[in-house]
This record gives structure tokens, sequence and C-alpha cells, in this order.
């Protein structure tokens, strides 16, 4: 079984959970492709088999979410389930809110929170944090493609506000920045992430539901390797050189006829072998299989 799973994340569930039980009823090596936290729901691509060599490649797109911030709160995690440090009144209004979002949208820097998985002298940051140490964090860059209010409560001070982004970004240190400039604290009560890459929740099977598919004996969830690589071009030489690229050899470009230029995928005698790129050898431009599927 190789593939990936488009899995709609409950909550109270880490990444690494979601992971277990797939393998468990999969029988194959699985990996996901972007951590979400045990309090986020949604869109959690699951690679299956031969897909876990892609987990890197799928990971460097674009993110959405849906989120609520909750005013008038800080805590040491930056969403409502840490300890809370901070409590104080709150009168943001919907008006002041919208007003501040323009500034938030761009390349913006970010503090990741203390609680991350962000690694420092080796490190995750929530294990300095759970032992007590004290860390210098680095500061990051990361883009704000759009942000949108999409409702407000003023009695319960909460706005649930829809996020698009790059990857890296912390929607948590978003919120916290959000209520520090509109003159207050704030913190991530919710979160849903709806996109990862080109890959949407609402493609997405709950994951109770899957699991009892998978029990069944069902794998009809199971997207096909040649579809989860579908945006990169696809490119299928002569037989003789595509049994040397499925062996691992490198073939001059000058052999080939439309070789791509840029990351594709190879085939031979119409089935997938891998991902193939441009390398240089022996003074040449040659394409070569670097991940064999």
């Amino acid at each position: 079984m190789n593939g990936l799973f488009l899995v709609d994340k409950p909550t109270d569930m880490t990444s690494f959970g979601v992971v277990a039980r797939l393998r468990r009823l999969t029988g194959e090596k699985c990996g996901h492709s972007g951590t979400l936290d045990p309090l986020a729901t949604g869109l959690l691509p699951v690679l299956v088999g031969k897909g876990t060599k892609l987990c890197e490649l799928l990971t460097v797109g674009d993110k959405g979410y849906m989120g609520t911030l909750k005013f008038g709160i800080c805590t040491d995690t930056g969403d409502i389930t840490g300890k809370v440090l901070k409590e104080q009144k709150s009168a943001v209004t919907e008006e002041q809110l919208s007003a501040l979002l323009p500034a938030f949208i761009g390349e913006i820097k970010q503090v990741p929170p203390t609680y991350s998985a962000i690694k420092v002298d080796g490190v995750p940051l929530y294990r300095h944090a759970r032992a007590g140490r004290r860390v210098e964090i680095p500061e990051r860059t990361v883009t704000i493609y759009g942000i949108r209010l999409r409702s407000f409560d003023f009695e319960k001070q909460e706005a649930v506000l829809e996020v698009d982004c790059s990857k890296g970004t912390y929607i948590r240190t978003l919120f916290a920045d959000l209520a520090e400039a509109a003159g207050t604290v704030g913190t991530m009560s919710a979160l849903r992430r709806t996109k990862a890459g080109r890959f949407s929740l609402e493609n997405a099977v709950p994951l109770e539901a899957l699991m009892k598919k998978l029990e069944e004996g069902t794998a009809e969830d199971l997207i096909p390797l040649p579809d989860v690589l579908s945006f990169l071009p696809a490119y299928e030489p002569p037989a003789f050189f595509a049994t040397l690229l499925k062996n691992g050899c490198a073939v001059s470009v000058a052999k080939l006829k439309n070789a791509p230029e840029s990351l594709c995928t190879v085939y031979a005698d119409g089935q997938l072998v891998g991902l193939g790129e441009r390398v240089e050898k022996d003074g040449e431009t040659c394409l070569k299989v670097v991940t064999h599927l």
C-alpha cells in the first residue's frame, strides 16, 4: 500500500497518534507532512509505504487555517490548553481588529512559541520549556497572504479568523501579536487547518471513519502516488534509457528528448519509477532518479 491519506484530525490527539493508528491498520510505514498541535483539528496529510519518501516534498507548501482568537488571556503555550500567565479585561471591537489586519499581511517577523518543535542546540523548544531552561529563540520571517475576519463576538471577546500563510507560520504567535497590537493579550482557543499545499480539507476523511474502513479492509480513500505527484511534469524516456534510470544510472540529457528541466516524475512502461532531477556528472548535465518510488 503506497500513497496518501488526507485525514481530518480530531482534537486532543497528536499528529504522531494519528500516524500510529494508521500504521497499525495498514501494516505499512506511515508519516505525516506538517505537524498539527493536539488542540488543532483539520487537514493532516499522511503518507503510506513508499509515499513516506515524499514527506519533505509535500511539507513545503503554503497552509490555510481557521482559528479563534480569545482576547484578555495569555498562556505559556500560546493556546487555551496552557497555564494562564495573565488575564485582563478586554474591550476590543470588531472595527478595531479589522483596522489592524492589513498591517499583518505580507512578510512579517515571528518569534516561535516557547512550546514548539523548533530546535535550539538540537533540542525542541518544548523540551527546554518543560525542563525550565530559558533559551534564546531565533526570530523568523514568514509570509501572511491573507487574513479575513469571519466572525466577532464582543461579549465573549472572541474573533474567528481565516489565515492563508507560508510554511512555518505559527498561528498562536500571530494571534498573540494581533492582541498586543490591539492593546491587550490574547490566546488561540481553537484552530482548524483547511489547506496544506495543493490539498484541501474538503477532500479529507475523518480519522474515525477512515479507521473503520481500514478495519473492514477498504482502502478506497488512499490517493495513489501518481495522483499525489500530478503537479509535477511527467516524463517517460525510450525503454532503454528508462531501464537505465530505473537502475539508478544518470543519463545525459543530450541523449534524451524533451527531458524536463525541473523536478519531474519518471515512468517506465507506464509505471512510476520515482522523482527525476537534473544533475551534473563528469561535466555533463544528466537526468537521474533521485527518489525511487
